[in-house]
């Protein structure tokens, strides 16, 4: 279900920022959950793709956003 508002969108032109927060709001609930059942190698990997995939659609590489030791993430 991570990243299904890109999916349900897809065959839009554009999102509205009501939708991209609320996309982002339900992924980093999904991460939340997915962190408290996941080992810590799986967590990463699983942020890692979505830090991908949310560049590929947006062009921002998120990944450099949020550094690994700011504890942001």
């Amino acid at each position: 279900m991570l990243l299904s508002a890109s999916e349900e969108n897809s065959g839009e032109n554009e999102a509205t920022d009501e939708a991209v927060v609320a996309a982002a709001e339900a992924l980093g609930e999904e991460l939340a959950a997915a962190k408290e059942s996941s080992s810590e190698f799986a967590f990463a990997t699983m942020v890692t793709q979505c830090n991908e995939a949310i560049g590929d659609e947006t062009g921002i590489d998120y990944g450099s956003v949020c550094g690994d030791d700011d504890g942001c993430c």
